[in-house]
């Protein structure tokens, strides 16, 4: 059956983004692997909850870092360059972690590894967005965010591949990053200059949305606690190193499942309803799921749900402050968000492994359940204090991703005109 001159065209200007999303996709699945991997072998190693959760912060402050500093690098050695050097340092920092075992030097390599990744995700978002076309750059944005998502599950599940007390798992994270560079390396596509984030100005952004602010910090404390820490649950309520990777990919793959369906429904009524909504959804089964961990599958299942409840509010909060914004406003406020989601992952691993070292496994998801009832609190306060935004106001929702600010150049959402009203 021939194809249609529009389905051609399409396919034509998609191909040139495909060896991107397929490098962002290799990276993710080994860093997806290094994070549970560093979990469980740092407790296999007699490292507690509070000392593994200095050494997780350690990535997501050197994310944090990197994507504010990166692009410096990347203009100064150029897009191919800089992605080999950032990948080969995130490379030899994945195998350091068997040559010595300690916690500060650990946590030292994970924000060389953050730094890294930052780097390498603003290479590939301003690569995708100098290359996709104006027809073409919602479907590469959900696909991004697919792969994000199914990249990211995939790396849990190569926890089942080896043993996580020898060697093996960690170059295998290693080789996985190593191999992210040949699909960069062999593109044809022009390399693009790189975008300046602007970040708009916190105060102001919480003078516009208080909720806004405070969700994604407090979305940050709690599911960057989820991803360092789960692992250390699993191990704790003592589920095997195969086991840990399905729970974890359990939790990613949940966070693909209603991104689009809870996005179409905030379409539709006051959004700040539907945040409030999962994150008390998201409070109660954060409740249960310790008391789960006798039962393996109902333990499976209230994960994937858990993740399917809590992803989406960070996508959600975007989408809400983006509604009461001009559109060429909306890459400097997201940036902003992005930043504050990110201040607030640097910091909760480190909480949330104390309160485990203070009240046990169960710990991590007592201060999940703290963070998300206090999420959908201030959500149903400000319900009282301000009404819905208009209708007009509206704007179709999009996933997003918690990367780098340049992501949201590509947001089609961000087409420089005004809402009417």
């Amino acid at each position: 059956m021939p194809t249609s001159p529009q389905t051609s065209s399409r396919q034509h200007a998609l191909a040139p983004v495909l060896s991107l999303l397929l490098s962002v996709g290799i990276l993710l699945i080994g860093n997806g692997l290094q994070a549970t991997l560093i979990a469980v072998r740092g407790g296999l190693e007699g490292l507690s909850a509070d000392q593994l959760g200095f050494v997780q912060a350690g990535y997501f402050m050197g994310f944090v870092a990197g994507s504010l500093a990166c692009a410096h690098i990347i203009e100064r050695a150029g897009h191919i360059r800089a992605f080999s050097a950032l990948a080969s340092i995130a490379s030899a920092a994945t195998l350091g972690h068997i040559l010595i075992f300690d916690w500060p030097a650990w946590m030292a390599l994970r924000l060389v590894t953050g730094f890294c990744f930052a780097g390498l995700f603003v290479v590939i978002e301003s690569w995708l967005n100098a290359t996709a076309t104006n027809e073409v750059r919602g479907q590469v944005f959900s696909a991004y965010m697919v792969v994000n998502l199914l990249a990211l599950t995939l790396g849990q599940l190569l926890m089942m591949t080896a043993q996580p007390s020898g060697y093996v798992l960690f170059c295998v994270a290693s080789i996985i990053i190593s191999i992210a560079l040949v699909p960069v390396s062999m593109t044809r596509s022009a390399t693009p200059a790189i975008t300046e984030a602007k970040l708009a100005s916190i105060r102001e952004l919480f003078k516009i949305s208080p909720l806004g602010v405070f969700a994604c910090g407090a979305h940050g404390l709690a599911m960057s606690a989820a991803w360092a820490l789960g692992p250390v649950f699993g191990q704790k309520i003592g589920l095997e190193a195969d086991k840990i990777g399905l729970f974890m990919g359990a939790w990613f793959l949940g966070g693909f499942l209603l991104q689009w369906p809870v996005g179409w429904l905030s379409d539709r009524m006051d959004r700040r309803w539907v945040i409030a909504g999962l994150a008390v959804v998201t409070a109660f089964i954060a409740v249960a799921i310790p008391f789960a961990a006798p039962s393996w599958w109902l333990l499976l299942g209230l994960t994937v749900l858990f993740g399917a409840a809590s992803f989406p509010i960070y996508s959600l909060t975007v989408a809400h402050v983006n509604d009461l914004i001009p559109r060429d406003d909306m890459v400097a406020v997201s940036s902003a968000l992005l930043l504050i989601q990110g201040a607030g992952s640097s910091a909760g691993p480190i909480i949330a492994g104390l309160v485990m070292g203070w009240l046990g496994a169960g710990g991590l998801y007592q201060y999940i359940t703290v963070i998300f009832a206090a999420i959908a609190a201030f959500a149903i306060l400000r319900m009282v204090r301000r009404g819905p935004v208009p209708e007009t106001n509206h704007e179709h929702f999009q996933p997003s991703a918690a990367t780098t600010p340049q992501i949201f150049a590509l947001d089609p959402r961000g087409e420089t005109d005004h809402k009417p009203g």
